[in-house]
């Protein structure tokens, strides 16, 4: 049987998706014609005038910071890691990376230069020097050093510990390549680095009684100063200025110094600063990004300039300057991004889900529009332009599951608090609640196949105490028709049969079950020694498919319910499936992050789709059969092309 690495790679068409919480994550290169921004464990290039993507690939576990070279020639992320396993510092190409985007080549080979593997469980920060030679990286909490790279070589030029406390930031000069600034838990160091000992030696700055956690820095265009924002949302401004490399004995004449501190202070600490030049007055502007979305200037004095402030949805984590200096992009922990012109008028360039996104399904007979569900909300897409058409916001708490009825009139959905909640897809106004369906939260549903136009139609559902229920809804009322007890752990997936007559229900318990929807009992059950996580109808409904954590997909005959054929499914466990229309082939997902399309008769994979960073939750293929939607851990939707040989 042919590997799933032999497989050909899935032509992976669209991705939406946005890790808001890096800091400093969103970048613009210096032509302006493209952002840059990290999406779970690898980098999205895209373009601002065609909207074509690229791809970076290559971190083993989510990118926590990001950095781009003055010249915009290099890229330069960092990754989180697990306790006491090093860290992976990743050198991109970026001129490479552009004209893959612009050639539609968004996986094009030779765009990793090299990978610096230094620092212990995380790289917290890093940055290029002026001239682009040289990378200066910071360890996490674990490892608190700093480490100065030479980009050309890939070798480490010296390092030190980064200070008695934390290192949070750092940031080089603009003007000289020997000199840098680090700042963190009530510290802040000018650096002086000379590559021909190499030595790196640091001065700390006299900050008095003041005692801050820097977050972020930003140095002045003519290096004259540092200005500093704090996770208790004030200002510091530094003068940088100090002696040179001197021996032991021969003390510090020009120290850095504490010089100024803004008096007013914004929300939920500052996240993202800016110097901007103002080339009327030749003084120096701070942009100011806030965990509470405010986005600001400030003047020299470190005062807000009241008329030139705006609010953004979700805490501001990242500002990048357009070169052109019209405006400048802002990115949000909620994973929104904007454009915002120097006058604060603000236009929403990019949004998507913020937390892990658990279902995605398409309307019966429509391959233009999918519906997605996550933290807080659910959200209608259209599938070709990878927009969002609507919004439907529930806030704290979780939904788990979400279907269509069969006209498409109504969307149903199961919540972390038990209860069904169905809206209109149009609006998105509540149109019913189901209160109490589940005790421990809704886990799986399904619609049964009526004609909602004409009530009662029916809801399947399934929660985490093992219940499976079915409720008749019409206009007046929703009623509980059928309750069953005999999963003992919680439902996973639910699917009913094309003549309404049967569901199947999944179940961690290591069972499944194949209900009588017309009699209200069991028909028949399904045991193995794992975890389920998903069944699937063939179209023709002899056959059931099943997969779970032990990491094979099992063919099951519907006539009796005994086991057919077992393939293994990947490495780790598995956690989606569905069949194409034609039953010609299945595509799955699991906690592998792999996207794999089978050959439903020879069990062979056709393709294996390399993207996401986490657990894939849940995968649809298009009631046309052209195309593939993932939705996964990190947050992330992915469309991918399907294999012509699966057409």
């Amino acid at each position: 049987m042919a590997l799933a690495e032999d497989a050909p790679e899935l032509n992976l068409e669209a991705c939406i998706g946005f890790s808001g919480h890096v800091l400093g994550g969103l970048k613009v290169t210096p032509c302006g014609n493209y952002t840059v921004y990290p999406l779970g464990k690898m980098m999205i290039v895209r373009s601002l005038t065609g909207g074509k993507t690229a791809f970076l690939e290559g971190h083993t576990n989510d990118i926590c910071c990001v950095a781009m070279s003055p010249d915009g020639k290099r890229l330069a992320t960092g990754q989180v890691n697990h306790p006491g396993v090093k860290a992976d510092v990743c050198i991109w190409d970026m001129s490479r990376a552009v004209r893959n985007c612009d050639s539609h080549d968004p996986h094009g080979a030779g765009v990793l230069l090299s990978r610096f593997r230094q620092h212990l469980g995380k790289v917290q920060c890093l940055d290029f020097s002026c001239d682009g030679r040289y990378l200066a990286t910071l360890g996490g909490q674990d490892d608190n050093t700093l480490v100065v790279w030479d980009i050309d070589t890939g070798r480490a030029i010296c390092g030190a510990p980064a200070a008695q406390d934390s290192a949070l930031a750092i940031k080089w000069l603009n003007r000289r390549n020997d000199r840098l600034v680090t700042a963190g838990n009530y510290n802040l160091r000018v650096w002086q680095v000379d590559v021909r000992i190499p030595k790196i030696h640091a001065v700390d700055a006299k900050m008095g009684t003041v005692r801050r956690i820097i977050s972020c820095v930003a140095i002045a265009a003519d290096d004259s100063h540092a200005v500093c924002g704090t996770r208790t949302g004030d200002l510091l401004r530094f003068t940088i200025d100090r002696d040179g490399i001197q021996s032991c004995n021969e003390p510090d004449t020009v120290r850095p110094t504490l010089s100024e501190c803004s008096r007013e202070k914004f929300g939920r600490g500052v996240r993202a600063l800016a110097c901007v030049l103002n080339a009327a007055t030749g003084a120096t502007n701070c942009l100011v990004a806030a965990g509470d979305g405010t986005v600001a200037f400030v003047n020299p004095a470190l005062n807000r300039v009241r008329e030139r402030a705006c609010e953004l949805l979700g805490g501001c984590t990242s500002v990048a300057l357009c070169p052109d200096g019209k405006g400048f992009f802002a990115g949000t922990e909620l994973s929104n991004r904007y454009w915002v012109s120097m006058n604060m008028e603000v236009e929403l360039r990019g949004t998507c889900h913020h937390g892990r996104v658990n279902d995605v399904v398409f309307p019966k007979g429509c391959p233009s529009l999918f519906v997605t569900c996550s933290v807080q909300d659910i959200r209608v897409w259209n599938a070709k332009q990878r927009q969002e058409l609507l919004r439907i916001q529930v806030p704290n708490l979780e939904c788990s599951c979400v279907g269509i009825t069969h006209t498409g009139s109504t969307i149903v959905s199961g919540w972390s608090d038990g209860k069904l909640r169905a809206f209109y897809p149009e609006s998105g106004k509540l149109k019913f609640v189901i209160t109490d369906a589940h005790a421990e939260g809704v886990t799986a549903l399904a619609l049964a196949h009526d004609d909602d136009a004409r009530p009662p139609w029916r809801v399947i559902s399934g929660g985490a105490d093992g219940r499976v229920r079915v409720w008749s809804v019409t206009p007046s009322h929703q009623a509980m028709a059928i309750s069953w007890k005999e999963h003992r752990g919680p439902v996973t997936c639910i699917k009913v049969s094309g003549d309404n007559r049967h569901c199947v229900t999944s179940s961690e318990d290591g069972s499944c079950i194949v209900w009588d929807l017309e009699r209200g009992v069991r028909s028949q059950a399904m045991f193995e020694p794992t975890v389920f996580k998903s069944v699937a109808y063939h179209p023709d409904e002899s056959q059931y498919l099943t997969c779970g954590s032990n990491h094979k997909i099992t063919y099951w005959d519907a006539y009796d319910g005994s086991a057919i054929r077992e393939i293994d499914g990947g490495e780790e466990g598995m956690n989606a499936l569905d069949v194409d229309r034609n039953g010609c082939c299945f595509v799955s997902g699991g906690d592998d992050s792999l996207i794999k399309v089978w050959h439903y008769d020879d069990g062979i994979a056709m393709a294996v789709g390399h993207g996401h960073s986490g657990k894939v939750n849940s995968v649809r293929v298009s009631p046309d059969g052209s195309s593939i939607v993932s939705v996964g851990e990190e947050g992330g939707i992915f469309i991918w092309r399907m294999p012509e040989a699966a057409v």
